[in-house]
């Protein structure tokens, strides 16, 4: 095994919320408004679904074949040859995303700094997050236990600060249209709850595994809850403008103006960014992580360390390989990048379950008890 550290189903939790929130939260309410109108506070439901389904796959995939991640499952149930192909295009969808993601992150930081190269931010960006790749899962379980708190209080501070100024009346009228406009409003957020499915790179490594399961099923029902009150929030302040506006939680802290402190509007928007930075940091890591460890994995590597820094730069190469423009980026984000995801974390791995269990394939090892 390459990896030999341990994390608390608790630290799991901690890094994954983050990676289903973070970009979630930026541009979500915009992207489920667009199809949702003011039913947007229901999709978070319809597209957490996908989330529950790709947990139960990754957990009986673990009961199957414990110890193992995705990668060496794929290797145990399909065989050598057509494990390889099917490991290799795995990978190429990991550095696709992660150069997406960076590409996110360096558009939304570039709003604060203009004069900053893009390449200048993705590259900082990646460096910072080679360090905690290097470190272990140990690391990013430790680094998402002392961000986490900063990465909600902040929100929770300015859910509380606008609270006075939203009105309740923009929810109505409900459902004037049926469930069908925010069931179409949940097919852009189904690629990001089906991000949960990476807790197969961290199940191996639980030092309390029986807790696994319920921490992973908690996680994907906080991100549900996380993203039904950030709808709300912003329905209720921005009303029948919410689909029109491309970052509502960056114009929901422009709201925010108590005492001297707040009167420059930039302070909020400080800790709205404090907010997408923390939550890109541990996602680009933890996508970051997997795409190191499933190389080696597929390469059969004795480690992965001398990985990280080539496929570091390989990810900043694809943060703008076939990305020319920002518009360009929304296109690629809005339908491609949510359907790859679903198909690579759900979809997927579930025909690989399906023919596990027609095949009565699984793992001779038995799982050592954790703790």
């Amino acid at each position: 095994m390459l990896e030999t550290g341990k994390i608390s189903a608790l630290q799991m939790g901690m890094i994954i919320y983050p990676v289903l929130v973070s970009t979630a939260m930026l541009g979500g309410p915009n992207v489920m408004a667009q199809a949702a109108r003011n039913d947007l506070w229901l999709t978070p439901f319809w597209s957490s679904l996908i989330g529950f389904l790709s947990v139960f796959i990754a957990i009986q995939l673990h009961k199957r074949f414990p110890g193992m991640t995705i990668i060496e499952q794929g290797k145990a149930i399909a065989g050598t040859v057509p494990s390889a192909i099917m490991g290799l295009l795995y990978l190429l969808v990991l550095l696709q995303v992660s150069g997406v993601i960076v590409r996110e992150y360096a558009d939304f930081i570039a709003i604060f700094l203009k004069e900053t190269p893009l390449s200048v931010i993705s590259s900082a960006l990646i460096v910072v997050c080679a360090f905690a790749v290097k470190g272990g899962v140990e690391v990013l379980g430790r680094t998402a236990q002392v961000f986490f708190p900063m990465f909600i209080v902040p929100l929770l501070l300015m859910i509380g600060l606008v609270f006075p100024a939203l009105d309740p009346g923009n929810l109505f009228p409900v459902l004037d249209r049926g469930l069908l406009p925010s069931i179409k409003g949940a097919i852009t957020p189904l690629g990001w709850y089906s991000e949960v499915f990476l807790i197969s790179y961290l199940l191996p490594v639980l030092a309390n595994r029986p807790q696994g399961t319920k921490a992973a099923v908690w996680t994907v029902a906080g991100a549900m809850i996380t993203m039904t009150i950030v709808n709300l929030v912003t329905l209720f302040l921005m009303g029948d403008a919410l689909p029109n506006i491309l970052f509502p939680i960056m114009d929901t802290a422009r709201y925010v103006s108590i005492a001297d402190f707040f009167e420059n509007f930039e302070n909020m928007e400080s800790a709205v960014m404090a907010i997408w930075v923390i939550g890109a940091f541990i996602k680009v890591s933890m996508f970051y992580y997997a795409t190191v460890l499933g190389t080696a994995q597929c390469l059969n590597l004795t480690c992965y360390q001398p990985l990280i820094w080539p496929i570091g730069f390989l990810i900043v190469l694809f943060s703008f390989w076939g990305i020319p423009s920002f518009a360009e980026l929304g296109a690629i984000t809005l339908l491609a990048i949510p359907a790859i995801l679903a198909w690579s974390f759900c979809f997927w791995p579930g025909c690989l379950l399906l023919y596990a269990i027609v095949r009565g394939k699984r793992s001779k090892a038995k799982e050592v008890p954790s703790g």
